[in-house]
C-alpha cells in the first residue's frame, strides 16, 4: 500500500466505518463492461441491540434502522467520491440498497459483497451474505468503484460455514439452498432472491416498502460469537 493510498483508507475510517480495504478487481471482472474495475470497500456494523429483537420475524425497528444505514453508507460512499475526485481519479459511489429491476433480477447496479469479499473483508456465507471475521453476518456494506491504481489484487477467502445450515432451517421463506459458496457459484445458486422478496411482500408489507426479514444473520454462529 503505498502512501495515497494509506491517506485515502484512513481518510474514509473516520468517516464512520467499521471497517474498509481497497482491491483491483481487473483480473476477475474480465467478462464485464464495467470500466472501473478498482475499488474502496467498506462496512458498518449493526446494532447489536437491535439486531437482537429479531426472532421468528423482521422488526420495524431493525427494518428503520436498515435504511439508516444505508442513508449513512450512501453519504460515506458520495464524500468517498469527492475525496477521490479531488485527487483526480474516477470514482462511482454504487448506492448502498437499489435494484435495476429491467429484468427483474432483483441484483443491484453491482454487488457490494464481491469488492467486500475479494479485498480480504470477509467470505460469502450459506445465506449469500459477506460474513466478516469480528462483526459476522451483522454488517452493512458498501462501495466505490474508482480507476485509483490501488495495489492488492483480488483473493478469494474460504467458506467458514462448514457443515452449519442453521440459516436454511430459519429461512421463514425457505430461500436458502445450504449449499457452501465457491467461485463458480452464482447468487441463484446460494439462495432464491425471489422467494425472499415474495415472502416479505405477502407477510410483513404494513413494516414497509423494501422491508428486509434478518433472521438469517440473527441465526448465524459468527453472529452470536461478536454479542
Amino acid at each position: 500500500m503505498n502512501l495515497e493510498e494509506q491517506e485515502i483508507i484512513e481518510f474514509i475510517k473516520k468517516l464512520g466505518v467499521s471497517d474498509v480495504a481497497a482491491v483491483d478487481m481487473t483480473d476477475d471482472l474480465q467478462d464485464q463492461k464495467m470500466t472501473l474495475k478498482k475499488a474502496f470497500s467498506f462496512l458498518i456494523q449493526l446494532s447489536v441491540p437491535v439486531v437482537e429483537e429479531i426472532s421468528d420475524r423482521p422488526t420495524k425497528t431493525y427494518f428503520s434502522h436498515y435504511r439508516s444505514m444505508n442513508n449513512h453508507i450512501n453519504e460515506v460512499s458520495q464524500r468517498i467520491t469527492i475525496e477521490l475526485q479531488s485527487r483526480g481519479y474516477k470514482a462511482y459511489p454504487v448506492p448502498a440498497s437499489q435494484s435495476v429491476d429491467d429484468d427483474q433480477s432483483l441484483h443491484g447496479i453491482f454487488p457490494h459483497r464481491t469488492a467486500a469479499h475479494l479485498s480480504g473483508l470477509g467470505f460469502i456465507g450459506k445465506s449469500g451474505m459477506l460474513i466478516h471475521n469480528r462483526f459476522g453476518p451483522a454488517i452493512r456494506l458498501g462501495t466505490v468503484l474508482t480507476d485509483f491504481p490501488v495495489q492488492r489484487k483480488a483473493s478469494f477467502m474460504e467458506s467458514g460455514c462448514g457443515e452449519c445450515d442453521l440459516c436454511k432451517k430459519a429461512c421463514p421463506a425457505m430461500a436458502i439452498e445450504g449449499v457452501e459458496w465457491n467461485p463458480s457459484l452464482k447468487r441463484a445458486d446460494l439462495y432464491d432472491a425471489h422467494a425472499c422478496s415474495r415472502y416479505m411482500k405477502d407477510r410483513f408489507q404494513l413494516i414497509g416498502r423494501g422491508a428486509v426479514c434478518g433472521i438469517c444473520m440473527r441465526v448465524c454462529p459468527y453472529y452470536t460469537e461478536t454479542i
